[in-house]
């Protein structure tokens, strides 16, 4: 009886588990544990062409101030590692759904301050053929080569398979008062807002060194990690043969492209030219995203459409020994 007494008073209430139940339920918790929760992103940018809608806000050099962050990166692209025949074409069509190339350009509304886009299109276009044809394949003896695993590697533009904006981008270039600047599908873990790492975009022709839409948006974790934030900080500036007195714009330089990337090969037929912001239109904004969901951050001179969904890591393919050890173990 004794030793029967011993134990009913040896055994713990429920009750008085629960609160240790719960706290090994936190520490076990992708948060508690720092574990990476990755996305797939993908945004496009695209300009509003309506004057009457520009004018709508006085856009004075004194009221903004463009910068860029520290610590931005460019996004990844696959054109830029390995340019092979295969690839080109590859790369050429996912173009048809992320920047300018695969889309027939109308005039700009201010054709006194821009040049024919349309013209000005086809002459980059074969320019670009023509570098990414000079440059062929990466030498196989580079040491650092690595080949993106689309997949597992985070930052790295993916092809048009990819989108879910295809019919988007259509409908907004197809629209006389709209242009597409810049479209982009890719996978990130997405920190805490102390680690957004900002990405760098631009889009439209380039003018000299400058592009008409440039900029930054960083993904991150709001602070309850419960939603994903966007922080975007982009411009679009209108240019210009001549430097107006009055005209007082003060552009950020622009960082350079990598020095081994189709970008950087690519004549500019603009680069000899000397060339002045007139109007520089600023949007700066953060907004809660539910993942799943569109999500459109409006803006009078820019519009940027974005969606966010929760994407799974696949896990590393077994080595050779460890696959031969797991056909022993079965």
């Amino acid at each position: 009886m004794t030793r029967n007494s011993h134990r009913i008073q040896g055994r713990i209430n429920p009750v008085q588990l629960l609160p240790c139940l719960l706290l090994g339920a936190f520490l076990l918790s992708p948060a508690a544990l720092g574990q990476e929760r990755w996305f797939k992103i993908e945004v496009t940018v695209f300009s509003n062409e309506s004057e009457a809608d520009r004018s709508e806000e006085l856009w004075s050099p004194d009221a903004s101030s463009l910068r860029y962050p520290k610590g931005m990166r460019r996004l990844s692209r696959i054109s830029d590692l390995l340019m092979i025949e295969r690839l080109r074409v590859e790369e050429e069509s996912s173009e048809e759904s992320r920047s300018l190339d695969g889309f027939e350009q109308r005039p700009f509304a201010r054709p006194e301050i821009l040049p024919s886009p349309t013209a000005l299109r086809k002459q980059m276009q074969a320019q670009r053929e023509a570098a990414i044809a000079a440059i062929g394949p990466a030498p196989a003896t580079t040491a650092d080569f690595k080949f993106f695993d689309l997949a597992r590697d985070g930052f790295v533009l993916l092809p048009a398979a990819e989108s879910n904006f295809l019919q988007t981008n259509r409908a907004i270039d197809r629209a006389p008062e709209h242009r597409l600047m810049f479209h982009g599908v890719w996978r990130q873990a997405v920190p805490d807002p102390e680690s957004a790492i900002p990405l760098y975009v631009n889009g439209g022709i380039s003018y000299g060194d400058q592009h008409e839409l440039e900029g930054s948006i960083s993904i991150r974790f709001n602070e309850n990690r419960d939603r994903v934030v966007i922080d975007a900080n982009l411009w679009l500036s209108e240019f210009s043969y001549f430097d107006y007195s009055e005209n007082s714009w003060q552009l950020p330089k622009s960082p350079p492209p990598p020095a081994n990337s189709v970008e950087a090969a690519i004549p500019n037929p603009l680069a000899e030219f000397e060339y002045y912001p007139v109007s520089v239109f600023h949007m700066q904004q953060s907004r809660e995203m539910r993942s799943g969901e569109f999500h459109y951050l409006d803006h009078p001179a820019i519009g940027v459409v974005i969606s966010v969904e929760p994407y799974e890591l696949p896990e590393l393919p077994l080595s050779e020994a460890e696959a031969a050890a797991e056909l022993l173990l079965n």
